[in-house]
């Protein structure tokens, strides 16, 4: 599906997760490159932080506190956006954790705090605002936070996490084939980047355990290794402006893609050499 790619410049920009990491450097680049933007985090006040910087750059931005798990709360996100702007144009669903561990010594309360906030929290996010973007009428986007782990799952102790991202390329997927002739659709597959995802369990609420400390292997090893989340913000604007759903932060995910289309069009071929049957062709065709 081909995709109308959109100018960020004068618009006006939602982005959940946008304190640190991924998030502010999404937030930080649109404001830079035009944007109006609001920062949307679960700690509010590390939210104002971010936007008095952009404000002090020369950007126009607020801050706002929310738990995207609570939809509830994003819906007060989206009245203080369009009662801030008027209207609002992008929505990046950034916010993320991560579990880290043998897949066998996970607790269920990591299992559902993990899927409140990767999956319903982007779907509270999504369906929020992709209602008012409907009625609203006009260009709008949607920018949705996944993984090169939504590609492929080569990686062993990241179960839940791949889990979670596979789910968000269903989902962004799923919404462009319903809604992609009112609304673009993106998903950003970031590898590596300097970011807190390996210490996202200072944020883990109590009702699923408290606080707890991250991933310190993890976490030192993607400060020295990982991309600049400003990079990353700047690769998401142009891919906004481009119309590209897929935005990928690393050429190297050429190998999983390729590794995953290899397996899945080799068993198909050996299972089934002469192509469809009598059977398949009386079978009605898939919507």
């Amino acid at each position: 599906m081909t995709q109308t790619g959109m100018d960020v410049r004068g618009k006006a920009a939602v982005v959940t997760g946008a304190a640190s990491g991924i998030g502010r450097g999404i937030v930080s680049r649109l404001a830079a490159a035009g944007a109006r933007v609001v920062v949307a985090d679960v700690q509010p006040d590390r939210a104002e932080a971010v936007a008095h910087a952009i404000m002090d750059a020369g950007g126009e931005a607020i801050g706002v506190g929310c738990d995207v798990r609570d939809i509830g709360q994003v819906e007060a996100l989206a009245d203080r956006a369009w009662d801030a702007f008027g209207r609002v144009d992008i929505l990046c669903n950034n916010a993320g954790v991560a579990i880290l561990g043998p897949s066998l010594d996970v607790a269920p309360h990591d299992l559902r705090w993990s899927f409140e906030v990767n999956v319903f929290g982007m779907w509270n996010g999504s369906q929020v605002f992709l209602r008012r973007f409907v009625d609203q009428g006009g260009p709008a986007w949607i920018c949705n936070t996944g993984s090169h782990h939504s590609i492929a799952g080569p990686y062993k102790g990241l179960a839940v996490y791949i889990m979670t991202k596979h789910a968000v390329l269903g989902m962004t997927d799923s919404l462009r084939t319903e809604f992609g002739d009112q609304v673009g659709f993106s998903i950003l597959c970031p590898g590596s980047v300097r970011t807190d995802l390996w210490d996202s369990g200072r944020n883990r609420p109590d009702e699923f355990g408290g606080s707890f400390e991250g991933d310190t292997r993890r976490r030192d090893a993607s400060a020295s290794a990982g991309l600049d989340p400003m990079f990353v913000g700047d690769l998401v604007v142009k891919g906004i402006n481009a119309g590209d759903f897929y935005i990928f932060t690393h050429p190297q995910d050429e190998e999983l893609i390729e590794g995953r289309y290899r397996e899945q069009i080799e068993t198909l071929k050996r299972q089934w050499p002469d192509g469809p049957t009598e059977v398949h062709r009386l079978t009605p065709k898939l919507l």
